[in-house]
């Protein structure tokens, strides 16, 4: 099986179940990225839960990792940006009740099946996804979820460096919906799936 790194702090909301082990996901302790060796992941998702500074501080690891062609998908609510040409995050002025989660089409793999309602809602609840929007995104990138006000939350950018970068505007969309029992469940899943398709076509145009 082809394994996805998930970097964060080591507590309890970033923590993996075996469920998590089983599609192949493999917890890296954020303090243990200058030791880990990255090439053993398809893709690595970065979640809420990071240490920005330590971040900034070992950028160079993850930008070499993308050159080499890996897949990162950020969903950090980054106040400072340690991934190529990505944008920090703001919070978006309006009401969570009245926010409204959209996604582009064609709908981004990672989506595909699910009822935009029960992402915008969890048992009747608003404002799981993110409360968060980017002002700017790379020119050359493709915005696969926005808000009423059209403004990008999640994008994808083939464009910046040799790899993917998948970038959102904060909430750990994995943790989030796994145990959902709407077709939101299928998000974790699909998250590492389209990962790994995104690592698949990378790497066959990079031969």
């Amino acid at each position: 099986m082809e394994l996805v790194g998930y970097i964060g702090l080591d507590i309890q909301f970033a923590r993996l179940k075996q469920s998590d082990r089983d599609r192949g996901l493999v917890f890296i302790d954020m303090y243990d990225l200058p030791h880990t060796d990255l090439s053993a992941f398809v893709g690595l998702i970065i979640t809420n839960y990071v240490d920005e500074d330590f971040m900034i501080s070992h950028r160079s690891r993850l930008e070499n990792y993308l050159e080499a062609g890996g897949v990162v998908f950020s969903l950090a609510e980054m106040s400072k940006s340690y991934l190529p040409n990505a944008p920090i995050w703001h919070r978006s002025p309006t009401a969570i009740k009245d926010r409204e989660i959209i996604l582009t089409e064609p709908v981004y793999p990672m989506f595909e099946g699910i009822d935009p309602y029960d992402l915008n809602y969890r048992q009747g609840v608003k404002g799981f996804f993110t409360r968060g929007y980017f002002k700017d995104v790379p020119q050359e990138a493709t915005v696969i979820v926005k808000d009423e006000l059209d403004a990008p939350i999640i994008y994808v950018d083939r464009q910046s460096t040799n790899g993917v970068l998948i970038v959102g505007a904060g909430t750990d969309l994995y943790q989030v919906y796994r145990d959902e029992t709407s077709s939101a469940n299928r998000l974790a899943t699909q998250i590492v799936e389209t990962i790994r398709g995104e690592a698949k076509k990378r790497k066959e145009q990079l031969l």
